[in-house]
């Protein structure tokens, strides 16, 4: 028979694995290193990117606070009496916050008046900037100049001027001077690293103010490497640049969109590459020494791991044969010993198991009982609110009608009266003797005229109530004058001065008994306001119009409007400013209920001078 095939031992392969895995591992030591430069460089890119837009917001937060000050001084009613002496005054008790500054009041021509530098009185020279007056009186809004030397301090300075209106037109040019010093003071307090700096520049990029050497650079134009890379219509940015100094530099700038100033953070390359060496340097050793002791290391505890591994074919043997596995004894590798009693622990995790599979089923059926209940609950709620709608319905329709069965009072009086007159009629000619077969057959025929026209006035009561099961098409001039007709003995007997305007009568889909109920609540609560304020010469204007493709009633009374302060509840159920014995408060509720919910339009109130106007809107 031929030799079975050698096997190696686990210690053997181990060796070879760790072998193996140096190699690759010194590979991508190396990649991950320059991955690690690359990415050092990327992140002092976009620290250097951050440190620049915040010091350019800590340059923009400080003008910013200047120039509101100097906003508040603009307000100055000394202004308008031409008190300089006074205005003077005020802006030494301003610069009491800012020393070192200096404030000019000066005219359109930009004649100084006020020179806070100089003794109220004191002949004063023109403005040196003159574009900046002219801007100010042109534009009438605040601007920050360039930097610019005084006229009368002979300093680099920095101007903020502001327009002081007077009776709405630019009448002076309020400007707040500053040495470029303080903007180097405000960049130093802000703590720099050591070898780092910043540099403010202006529009025209003049160094307005800088961290390092200000007495040197502040005033001089900005290297042309840094103005290509700031170049006009780029906002942020890095680079790399020969600085002012002559020294090859780092950058990166950010322009302001307040100031239309760059600020720029810069760092010498030398700094820069020197810690990037010193860095890399550290990378490269500490992953070189590393992989050489593991390396050791894992030398070392290879024969450690076989023997624990041997160790485990007990209990697994145990485990397959349906048995207990013993605990087994400490090993060297902790990994060993729990692997095995993980084995021991199998059978009783298994039974653990199908345990809390129990326990989950029966928690999920708790679950669908509770949520049963939870849905019978909402069920049984839904259906009382859908009770009390039916219920606001039947109140509403109840209350309408016994407004009803008194306009039925008011149409069927006059007719009653001459129904009364007919019926005696004949016997009052008949004892004259002055009746005859015509004067029998024309009364009998104007009796019959008033019973129709009861009868055709009770059937339009009877359709009124009927109420329309589904959606129809109707006319909207139809159902005001019928719902004007129900109530026209109501009205007369108020003496109430119906006026109806149709710019447009438009055809529209819904229901138009429940239609005509909202336009009778509106009618009825304008009845009664007139009613209850006494209003002379009681009006209300009934308008139809068509707008944005929709059908619009407005219904607008003379009786002194809604109060405002019932106004946004005089739509909700149950309130009513009538008392318990004249409303029930569910009318106006049930007509934006039928508007909205069932015709889906739009139901409003509004008061419009004279009294109040509801806006239907289908």
């Amino acid at each position: 028979m031929p030799s079975a095939r050698k096997r190696t031992t686990i210690r053997f392969q181990l060796t070879c694995l760790v072998l193996a895995c140096v190699l690759p591992v010194w590979l991508i030591s190396g990649v991950l290193v320059w991955y690690a430069y690359t990415s050092k460089v990327e992140g002092l890119h976009r620290s250097m990117l951050s440190t620049a837009r915040i010091m350019g917001m800590v340059v923009d937060r400080e003008l910013a606070t200047m120039q509101s000050a100097l906003l508040a001084l603009a307000t100055s009613p000394s202004f308008a009496k031409g008190d300089f002496a006074d205005i003077h005054r005020q802006t030494h008790e301003l610069l009491q916050a800012y020393p070192g500054c200096d404030i000019i009041v000066a005219d359109s021509s930009g004649q100084q008046l006020v020179n806070s530098f100089r003794p109220f009185g004191t002949p004063l020279p023109k403005r040196a900037n003159h574009e900046l007056v002219k801007a100010i009186f042109s534009t009438g809004r605040p601007v920050i100049s360039n930097l610019f030397f005084g006229a009368v301090t002979k300093r680099p300075m920095i101007a903020i001027d502001v327009p002081v209106f007077v009776n709405g037109s630019v009448r002076y040019d309020l400007s707040l001077a500053f040495p470029s010093d303080r903007m180097t003071a405000l960049l130093r307090n802000q703590s720099l690293p050591d070898g780092r700096y910043c540099t403010v520049l202006d529009r025209n990029n003049v160094i307005v103010a800088r961290t390092s050497q200000p007495e040197r650079f502040v005033g001089t134009k900005a290297g042309a490497d840094f103005r290509r890379a700031a170049r006009a219509g780029v906002e942020t940015g890095t680079g790399e640049v020969k600085n002012v100094a002559g020294v090859t530099a780092l950058v990166a700038f950010s322009r302001s969109l307040m100031t239309g100033w760059t600020l720029s953070f810069g760092v010498p390359m030398s700094q820069v590459m020197a810690d990037m060496y010193r860095w890399m340097a550290l990378a490269a050793g500490g992953a070189t020494l590393l992989s050489l002791v593991g390396i050791l290391l894992a030398t070392t505890i290879a024969h450690r791991i076989a023997g624990d591994i041997q160790s485990l074919v007990a209990p697994a043997l145990a485990i397959g044969a349906g048995e207990v596995a013993g605990p087994v004894a400490d090993k060297t590798v902790r990994e060993t010993a729990e692997v095995a009693d993980a084995l021991v622990q199998a059978s009783n995790l298994l039974q653990k198991r199908a345990q809390e599979r129990d326990l989950a089923e029966q928690r999920l059926s708790r679950s669908i009982e509770e949520l049963n209940r939870e849905t019978s609950e909402k069920l049984r709620t839904l259906e009382e609110l859908r009770r009390q709608e039916r219920m606001l319905i039947q109140q509403s329709r109840q209350a309408a009608m016994g407004e009803m069965i008194g306009n039925i009072a008011h149409q069927w009086r006059q007719p009653l009266n001459s129904l009364s007159l007919l019926v005696q009629k004949p016997t009052l000619f008949l004892t004259l003797d002055e009746t005859d077969q015509l004067f029998l057959e024309e009364n009998t025929r104007k009796s019959l005229e008033v019973i129709q026209h009861m009868s055709r006035t009770i059937d339009d009561f009877r359709n009124f109530f009927h109420p329309n099961k589904d959606k129809i098409t109707f006319r909207v001039g139809e159902e005001v004058s019928k719902t004007l007709s129900l109530m026209e003995g109501t009205l007369q007997g108020q003496q109430i001065d119906i006026q109806v305007v149709a710019h447009q009568d438009s055809l529209v889909s819904g229901y138009p008994n429940e239609f005509s109920q909202v336009l009778l609540n509106i009618l009825v609560n304008a009845r009664d306001a007139v009613k209850e304020r006494g209003i002379r010469d009681p009006r209300v204007v009934i308008t139809l119009d068509a707008q944005d493709g929709r059908t619009v009633v407005t219904i607008a009374d003379n009786a002194g409007g809604i109060p405002d302060e019932i106004m946004a509840k005089i739509f909700d159920p149950y309130f009513t400013t009538k008392g318990p014995q004249l409303g029930t408060g569910v009318g106006l509720f049930m007509s934006k209920t039928i508007i909205e919910k069932n015709m889906g339009g739009r139901l409003s109130a509004r008061n419009n001078g004279d009294g109040a106007e509801f806006r239907i809107e289908v």
